[in-house]
């Protein structure tokens, strides 16, 4: 699918279809009045009455008893107001104001992002709202690529057949840089959670191009090499700004190489100034610092909502700017929304702003950018000799929006009713039929699908679904020979994998990631709006024609095996990673599985918890709540959930943030780890003891 096809449409659908802007007077039309009748002469009598006025050279009646005058040539607004104001039966004259749209998205959390307001983002967005033109690269812990406020706008790349659909992971080496820690997802979601969509929050850019570049694992920590990695990947494929909301190492020189090449390229590296309320100048922090070097380096600190430099925030000459930093609401994995500060959420308003600069001035290069950033500030007194710019980045003045007065007050008139506009038919395909089908007698080898509308063929691939087996085994991706349109009708294809024999029940899943010719992406609920709920399943039996059918086992009443950890109590180490290793040495399959823990700490909120099972497969237990962790055993049968819970008295048995269940069927054989990430500093704990029951069949 043309990437630039997909983004023009949607740009279109959000903006007109959907369109919820606030109207509000710019300026005041020139040679042009207002003047409204109190009394109920005919519109040919007000008319005449009108021209007669010496100043009046045409006269529009514009419905219940309101004109537009035009005025001749060289008589100011004023002088006619005062004319007009003294004629009979005239109740009110002003100024035909000319009207612009202050572009106010109709997203619904909006009003808690309160920096968007700082900058002066509704007035900027009467400029520029994105075109899509321009990429940013996320170079951080990846993104959720099914969140519903940032699908939309996910760069794809252009060559459909790569495996690398919208970035790559550096940390673990595979295409898929799906976000397993949180703080790429939000810094994607400053940048660019689409705008006026009806959903959730709004980015600086409503509509943009998000590179997905991992290089940070779920305890976000990365090596520089990645790092280095994922910022030649992002220039090689056409991101014109590198968000960069990290830091921590010392100055290397490959590094600094790596954005070098990036300004020969023209890309435009956005920076972390730090969280260590330090100054950058006497004190490096990496890769800020880089600033002092290279021409093509911004360095943004982070403000408060009071528009002070935040406490925490680095500092100094080599900073470029400042903006809002402290409690900023942005999109979170697994589709939801939560506020987070530092200068990492100040960097990506930068590199938002900076995306919709480029799009509104396509041809500037990246010193043009950059010199426009540094001339469009807010000067503040809390930032002079605190940023290089002594202000805050002010999104109007970057865009050259228009000035906006107070609108003139309407003529007391009730407006002739408005007919509603069309509905727009935005709905994306969705999956009408299927049918599993075998070239031999008792065995599966396609299943047969069909679409409400013409599919475009790259979307669609062996990536995008999922077919198990009776005895619950993945058959895709590996088992999957072609995904294939029928007798080119792309609104049927066939999916063909390795024939299958085994009776009893297959079972496929399919999207969401597919689209529609129109760039409309699969929309199975047919609700308007696609997310990952929008998934189609089917399923069919296979009666095993060429063997006997299958007796079920007999039901054997239920093992259940307990393990505790040896070495404990162990220290928790501050801002890094604890492991508890628990080993099963029955080989059992899992039918329940529940873990206890027994903890102190004196911020669990510093604390994200999950449990790894042998094959390598993860669930998220705990994930930085205010609770007590004091013997406490997670269970997916408990009455109370650890999301909703507002305490855990000791011996408490709680439902974890994701369910176990994801390990029923597993062997329970191997070594089982907890994984607690303290991701602060300043607060420390141990762990006293763990232990893991598992019940099996």
């Amino acid at each position: 699918m043309p990437q630039s096809a997909r983004h023009r449409t949607a740009r279109l659908g959000v903006e007109f279809l959907e369109d919820r802007s606030v109207p509000s007077a710019t300026a005041v039309a020139p040679g042009r009045v207002l003047v409204s009748f109190a009394d109920g002469a005919t519109t040919a009598a007000h008319a005449a009455a009108l021209q007669r006025v010496p100043v009046a050279d045409t006269v529009t009646a514009i419905g219940f008893g309101t004109y537009r005058v035009n005025l001749d040539a060289g008589v100011s607004t004023a002088a006619a107001t005062s004319l007009f104001a003294g004629q009979p039966g005239v109740n009110r004259v002003g100024a035909d104001a000319r009207i612009t749209a202050a572009a106010v998205p109709n997203d619904p959390r909006t009003g808690s992002q309160w920096g968007l307001s700082t900058i002066s983002a509704a007035r900027g967005w009467n400029a520029e709202t994105g075109t899509g033109r321009t990429i940013v690269a996320v170079i951080d812990t990846g993104i959720d690529l099914t969140h519903p406020d940032l699908v939309a706008n996910l760069w794809h790349n252009p060559d459909a057949s790569a495996p690398d659909k919208y970035g790559y992971d550096f940390a673990n080496n595979d295409s898929d840089p799906t976000d397993d820690n949180g703080h790429g997802t939000a810094v994607a979601g400053v940048i660019g959670a689409t705008g006026n969509n009806g959903t959730g929050v709004t980015g600086v850019a409503w509509t943009t191009r998000l590179m997905a570049l991992k290089f940070m694992d779920a305890n976000g920590n990365g090596f520089t090499s990645d790092a280095i990695r994922a910022m030649d990947y992002a220039v090689q494929h056409g991101a014109k700004v590198l968000n960069n909301s990290w830091g921590g190492a010392g100055a290397d020189p490959l590094l600094e190489q790596a954005i070098v090449r990036a300004r020969a390229g023209g890309v435009i590296v956005v920076v972390a100034a730090g969280n260590e309320s330090a100054n950058n100048d006497t004190t490096p922090a990496y890769p800020a610092s880089y600033a002092l070097a290279s021409d093509n380096v911004v360095v943004v600190a982070a403000t408060d909502e009071n528009d002070r430099l935040s406490a925490y925030s680095n500092y100094g000459q080599s900073v470029t700017v400042a903006a809002p930093g402290d409690n900023i609401l942005s999109t979170a994995r697994g589709g939801g929304y939560g506020y987070k500060s530092g200068t990492s959420l100040a960097t990506p308003v930068v590199s938002g702003a900076l995306a919709l600069l480029w799009d509104e001035h396509p041809t500037w290069d990246h010193l043009q950018v950059i010199a426009k950033l540094k001339q469009s500030v807010d000067p503040l007194s809390s930032l002079s000799g605190k940023v290089s710019t002594g202000g805050r980045i002010n999104l109007a003045k970057l865009l050259d929006a228009p000035a906006t007065v107070p609108p003139v007050p309407p003529p007391p008139v009730s407006p002739p009713p408005v007919s509603p506009p069309p509905a727009a038919t935005t709905t994306g395909p969705r999956v009408t039929g299927t049918q599993f089908l075998g070239g031999v007698a008792g065995s599966y080898d396609r299943v047969r699908m069909t679409f409400s509308k013409t599919v475009s063929s790259p979307s669609f691939t062996a990536a995008d679904l999922v077919l198990t087996g009776p005895n619950g085994g993945r058959i895709g991706v590996a088992g999957v020979t072609a995904v294939s349109p029928t007798d080119g009708n792309s609104a049927v294809y066939d999916v063909t994998f390795a024939r299958q024999t085994a009776a009893g029940t297959y079972r496929l899943v399919v999207g969401p990631d597919i689209w529609d010719t129109a760039a409309k992406r699969m929309d199975q609920n047919a609700n308007g709006t696609s997310d990952a709920a929008d998934t189609y399943t089917a399923t069919a039996s296979l009666n095993g024609a060429t063997s006997p059918p299958v007796s079920p086992p007999p039901t054997a009443s239920p093992t259940r095996r307990t393990v505790a950890a040896a070495g404990l109590p162990l220290a928790i180490a501050d801002q890094r990673t604890t492991r508890i290793f628990l080993t099963v040495t029955d080989d059992i399959k899992v039918s329940d599985l529940r873990l206890t823990l027994d903890i102190s700490h004196a911020r669990t909120t510093d604390l994200y918890i999950r449990l790894v099972a042998p094959d390598g497969r993860k669930v998220i237990v705990f994930n930085r709540r205010a609770l007590s962790l004091g013997n406490v055993t997670f269970d997916d049968t408990a009455t109370r959930a650890v999301a909703t819970a507002t305490s855990l008295p000791s011996g408490s048995a709680v439902k974890p943030e994701q369910a176990l269940s994801a390990f029923a069927g597993l062997s329970a054989k191997g070594t089982w780890t907890v994984e607690i990430f303290d991701l602060f500093a300043g607060a420390t704990g141990t762990v006293r003891n763990a232990s893991l029951s598992v019940a099996a069949r």
